[in-house]
């Protein structure tokens, strides 16, 4: 990681280390409006996709506050939350107590020694669009490789795109609001992954929102 990445991660921390005292308040207001239009809809459908069973192993990447989470939780699901945002980390502690928690930067190839087992299913809700396409790419093939049981599958909700013109449309109807983050678009998406031995489930949940099912290829995970 270079001066300039690292210096843009403690910017976007201190941001949202910033953002969790009202994270709770933002995005609990019902709202057809970008960035959050569909975002209860995307947390209960990640939920569904996941088809969580009791005792069920499951690894969530950018937990914030625990929403997420907490949908797991009442599955009967052991759920391990990861977090680069130390006070996200403190809300979701305050909200429960007893959640496996850990903070990790996902662009980091060595994540802590409490990240080496496997889960049976690993999901994330409005995270990776931190990350420009090849890094989703990189990151989720290391997941699937070194975090995820043969049989599992990462399920993403997440602001998403079909395509191009679809977000640019968003970008020009919410301009007064928009923020230039790198959006899933699903046709590129599909591109980079699907050559790769990637199956990739879209369902899109708003105009703005949606939900990925990945499964990854047989990797050699020995």
């Amino acid at each position: 990681m270079t001066y300039q990445d690292e210096h843009s991660q403690k910017e976007l921390r201190a941001d949202f280390d910033n953002w969790a005292q009202t994270y709770d308040q933002e995005v609990g207001i019902p709202t057809d409006d970008f960035p959050f239009a569909g975002y209860d809809r995307a947390l209960e459908t990640v939920w569904q996709k996941v088809e969580a069973d009791p005792g069920m192993s499951v690894l969530d990447l950018g937990i914030g506050t625990g929403n997420l989470a907490k949908l797991f939780m009442e599955s009967g699901c052991q759920v391990l939350g990861v977090d680069f945002s130390a006070e996200m980390l403190v809300k979701t502690r305050e909200k429960f107590p007893k959640l496996e928690l850990v903070q990790a930067d996902l662009t980091l190839d060595e994540w802590p020694t409490a990240l080496n087992r496997r889960f049976d299913r690993i999901v994330s809700n409005y995270t990776f669009h931190e990350f420009p396409l090849e890094t989703k790419l990189h990151i989720l093939t290391l997941l699937a490789t070194d975090h995820l049981h043969a049989d599992g599958r990462i399920v993403i909700g997440d602001v998403m795109f079909p395509t191009l013109p679809a977000l640019k449309k968003a970008k020009e109807d919410f301009s007064d609001v928009w923020d230039d983050e790198i959006y899933w678009l699903t046709d590129e998406t599909r591109a980079l992954f699907e050559p790769r031995g990637w199956a990739l489930a879209y369902f899109p949940v708003s105009f703005c929102a949606g939900v990925y099912v990945f499964t990854p290829p047989a990797f050699d995970t020995v």
